[in-house]
């Protein structure tokens, strides 16, 4: 009977501690443990809260300013030229160290190049080429990227603001709170780099024109030396005809006001004189005829 008693007695004891385990897990006071996750979670959106005002406060700031100017220059030019590889060679010559072919399509008639000119010489590398060669076509376009690199760099500005904010916090935070800064830090420099990129490109297009150059060739090209010089012939005798006929109708333009001013003159005093010489041939057959 003793030992039953003692049984119930000693149940009732651990019942008694279990429960007051339970109500003061419950209650809270071992409560940290059960809610830390909750806890970190609303502590990190409070700070990444805190990391996104700070930023927008910096973009205000600096979204007060202008944009700078950018422009995007592109060139489309085509030339005739008498040697393709003259003009090929000259064409190198035109380009500086920092400058380069995107491309370069050869043909036997024609020659396509894709250069890439810084854009504050651009206007005198086109005119060089416009005083060796007879210009055939010509396009320049300037397209203004001023609002999207701004755009581009604000959003830097922004991502940036949020990571300092970040990284400025990370040392005070516990460890829950730093897994997931920690994501959003790696997050952001994805971010950053993309748009770094982005500029990049911007200013690698603003500083370096692209320039699309044909140059039509009037002398066709083969393996046979034969044919070479027979098409150069052709070609020397064709330039030939049209050089006599642009120097003869140049000269023909320059005697006409001559023949104009001294033909008048001539015929006029071819009339007067033979207005003259009948009258004298007329007094002569009536030389009584009264005056």
């Amino acid at each position: 009977m003793i030992k039953k008693l003692l049984s119930i007695l000693l149940f009732i004891v651990l019942m008694v501690g279990l429960m007051s385990c339970a109500s003061k897990y419950i209650t809270g006071e071992y409560g940290s443990a059960a809610t830390e996750g909750t806890q970190a979670t609303d502590v990190t959106s409070d700070m990444l809260n805190y990391a996104l005002y700070s930023s927008s406060v910096v973009l205000a700031e600096v979204t007060e300013t202008a944009p700078e100017r950018k422009i995007v220059y592109t060139a489309d030019i085509a030339f005739n030229v008498t040697d393709l590889e003259k003009a090929s060679s000259f064409l190198e010559s035109l380009l500086e160290p920092d400058e380069w072919f995107d491309s370069a399509t050869i043909t036997p008639t024609l020659d396509t190049y894709v250069v890439r000119i810084k854009t504050d010489r651009l206007d005198a590398f086109l005119d060089a080429l416009k005083d060796e060669y007879s210009l055939r076509s010509f396009s320049k376009v300037g397209t203004d990227v001023s609002l999207d690199y701004q755009d581009t760099s604000n959003k830097m500005i922004s991502l940036q603001a949020q990571l300092d904010r970040l990284l400025e916090l990370y040392p005070d935070a516990t460890l829950a709170e730093m897994i997931v800064i920690n994501e959003k830090i790696a997050d952001i420099e994805v971010k950053l780099a993309t748009l770094q990129g982005t500029l990049n490109k911007y200013d690698s297009l603003v500083d370096y024109s692209k320039v699309t150059l044909k140059f039509y060739g009037s002398t066709i090209t083969t393996n046979s030396p034969f044919f070479n010089r027979l098409g150069g012939a052709f070609t020397n005798g064709f330039n030939g005809l049209v050089s006599f006929f642009d120097s003869l109708l140049i000269g023909i333009a320059t005697i006409i006001p001559f023949v104009v001013v001294f033909g008048g003159i001539g015929v006029g005093a071819i009339i007067v004189y033979k207005k003259k010489k009948k009258d004298k041939m007329k007094k002569a057959k009536n030389p009584e005829e009264p005056k």
